[in-house]
């Protein structure tokens, strides 16, 4: 029982960092140099983010493979003079802050939870979420709610 506590608010903690990785890199362009490219205002991201690379990198900390290339693409970035700038705006709000996990099956290499989401302007969302076990810690390989999740979701520009 204390196990599967602790299993829980690890995977509450690790759950809200990766909910959170797409507004960090897209939040971290707060204050920024802003261009104008075909009518389109977009605001350059920090250092840290510089290339396209390092968002990837950055977002496989918590992601599989589909997901950070996902997730990358929804940013609609773009590259001018070496640099990575985002569309300015705000996105608008989506369930991303983890109030419960529910641990439903474990494997050796696979952990199935029920999160409950906050921030979506209806209430709570319950997503289904597939975690992998790897020798570097979590990955997330499949997440539900992604129809009407901007983050996972690619819209032409």
């Amino acid at each position: 029982m204390v196990e599967s506590l602790q299993l829980r608010q690890a995977l509450r903690v690790f759950l809200n960092k990766a909910e959170a990785a797409w507004f960090d890199v897209y939040g971290s362009s707060f204050d920024r140099r802003e261009i104008n490219v075909g009518g389109t205002e977009y605001i350059q991201l920090p250092l840290r983010y510089s290339t396209r690379a390092k968002i990837y990198a950055y977002f496989r900390k918590y992601w599989g493979i589909t997901f950070s290339r996902i997730q990358l693409r929804s940013l609609k970035s773009i590259v001018h003079n070496g640099r990575v700038y985002v569309i300015l705006g705000d996105p608008g709000p989506i369930p991303n802050f983890v109030e419960s996990v529910r641990i439903l099956s474990i494997t050796k290499t696979r952990i199935r939870v029920r999160a409950m989401l906050s921030g979506d302007p209806d209430g709570n969302v319950p997503i289904y979420y597939t975690i992998a076990r790897t020798s570097s810690g979590y990955k997330i390989i499949s997440r539900s709610g992604k129809r009407y999740d901007y983050r996972f979701t690619i819209n032409k520009l």
